[in-house]
């Protein structure tokens, strides 16, 4: 099964080196630029959520699952992404398009790691979005029904479930298309749906408060404090589905016709635009959440002046 995958995926990748050279060199190029960024500005994210203290341990837990899989992003998918377009353009810039030695292990190991590294950030932030449905809807039980233990496991789950889903992209290879489009519509779905429920009850949360005048100063700094955070998450959740979105409706549509190499072309830029999200995502944390942002300040500081002595 996997000596089937690596075969398709190489005449895929021989086609499209063939008809839009300068189309893959750009790709090329785009991974290895974004590449330090992911790697090292979620190393800054990891170092600053380790040390913040305002952001709630369970959703703490979670933004770590994000962000170290948005570093090994940067630090392998990407990379080895890259260096094999950048081995196949030179080839193919020689006149030689024998790419056979890609197979099977080479471009198995890349495309296993970059769908499971892709997958795992993609459901910590689903992960995310229905941790902070429960903060709102359970309200003062939240503590006792999502405890630390129960965290803990749903990120094993996820990161299995991640290892799982890729595996079965390599095993079957005539329906990778649809596993990532299953995969990918679920979990936005799922990520909208939170998101519209949690708009809801922060709104009638909002209205009833209006209603009573009653809210002690502290009621109402927990829910200031708890609808800052949602905000701080629904950027999050929305980047996310800029970047999935059209990968979704490209793996949709060359599901509907395979066959046409002009229809795999938009699939390697919006899987470019996937890993993107990885870069973003640090940059995320950095603007909205403050402590995090003096933490990273300090980190480079502290750097730049050793580096300096």
């Amino acid at each position: 099964m996997a000596g089937e995958f690596c075969n398709d995926k190489l005449e895929e990748l021989t086609k499209l080196f063939h008809i839009y050279r300068t189309y893959m060199l750009g790709l090329c190029a785009l991974n290895f630029i974004f590449s330090p960024v992911a790697a090292l500005g979620n190393l800054l994210i990891i170092r600053a959520l380790w040390k913040a203290s305002s952001i709630p341990a369970n959703l703490k837990k979670l933004f770590l699952s994000l962000a170290v899989s948005d570093l090994t992003v940067g630090l392998f998918a990407q990379p080895m992404f890259g260096i094999i377009n950048a081995v196949m353009l030179k080839m193919a810039a020689n006149g030689n398009y024998n790419f056979d030695f890609l197979c099977p292990r080479i471009l198995v190991v890349c495309y296993f790691s970059l769908f499971l590294l892709a997958c795992a950030s993609f459901l910590s932030i689903t992960a995310i979005a229905v941790d902070r449905l429960f903060a709102v809807l359970l309200h003062l039980r939240y503590q006792e029904v999502v405890t630390l233990k129960r965290v803990i496991i749903a990120l094993v789950s996820l990161w299995v479930s991640s290892g799982v889903a890729a595996s079965i992209y390599i095993l079957l290879p005539k329906y990778n298309n649809l596993v990532a489009a299953i995969v990918e519509f679920a979990g936005l779905l799922l990520i909208t749906v939170s998101n519209i429920r949690i708009y809801k009850v922060v709104k009638y949360h909002k209205n009833q408060i209006h209603s009573q005048f009653q809210l002690e100063n502290a009621q109402g700094m927990a829910l200031l404090r708890e609808k800052k955070t949602i905000f701080n998450v629904l950027f999050v959740c929305v980047v996310l589905i800029a970047c999935y979105v059209p990968h979704l409706c490209s793996a949709m549509l060359s599901e509907t016709n395979s066959s046409r190499i002009s229809l795999r072309a938009p699939n390697q830029a919006t899987t470019f635009i996937i890993l993107l999200n990885s870069s973003l995502n640090p940059i995320i944390f950095y603007w909205r959440y403050r402590e995090i942002r003096i933490i990273v300040k300090a980190t480079v500081k502290k750097t730049l002046r050793i580096t300096e002595t």
